[in-house]
């Protein structure tokens, strides 16, 4: 014969002991896992990336562009009231250029980059923007490298875009500097094919 434990085996309740293993175990692999959700209202269209040309590109460096093609720009601040960009979805293009160079291996925080955004209408053919008027393209510039004081986002309110749009292109002509901080890229031009 087989010696059978009580229903109550040193003051616990085998089956109740049986229900709580199993909601433990439903709670760790629930926290586990990650979330997939995507939330579509903000899914934006890249219609197109480029390798920039090296001849147009700072040295050491590595350009792109990409253009996001029914999005807007959304300034928000941080905890510092330090503006950053975000892409929404939106009525307008949006032009995302950056410049990166990549650090020494075995670095952490090596790398350093700049982006540039800005927007322009959609149905927009012609656009020449100076100085203040830059604003109407939200046109901001990031400083991303572990260079205190110089790192985050800055307005750009010195310079000069020129925008050409055709069915088939793109061509961006901008012209800036920033007096807040120092920079690399002071003038993209690019064609990007639609």
């Amino acid at each position: 014969m087989f010696y059978q434990y009580p229903r109550s085996f040193w003051g616990i309740n085998i089956k109740l002991m049986k229900m709580y293993t199993f909601f433990m175990l439903l709670l760790l692999i629930s926290a586990c896992k990650t979330s997939n959700i995507i939330d579509t209202s903000q899914e934006i269209d890249t219609i197109s990336k480029v390798q920039n040309n090296k001849a147009d590109c700072p040295e050491n460096g590595n350009c792109t562009v990409k253009l996001h093609e029914n999005a807007e720009i959304v300034l928000k601040k941080d905890t510092t009231e330090k503006y950053y960009p975000v892409i929404e979805k939106g009525e307008h293009i949006v032009i995302e250029y950056t410049f990166l160079v990549k650090g020494p291996e075995g670095t952490v925080d090596g790398n350093y980059s700049e982006t540039i955004h800005f927007e322009i209408n959609n149905t927009t053919q012609n656009l020449n923007l100076e100085g203040k008027k830059l604003e109407q393209s939200k046109l901001i510039f990031g400083k991303h490298c572990f260079c205190k004081g110089e790192a985050g986002y800055y307005k750009v309110d010195q310079g000069n875009l020129i925008v050409k749009k055709t069915k088939q292109k793109i061509a961006i002509d901008l012209s800036f500097r920033l007096s807040e901080v120092s920079h690399k890229v002071i003038r993209i031009k690019e064609t990007i094919k639609l």
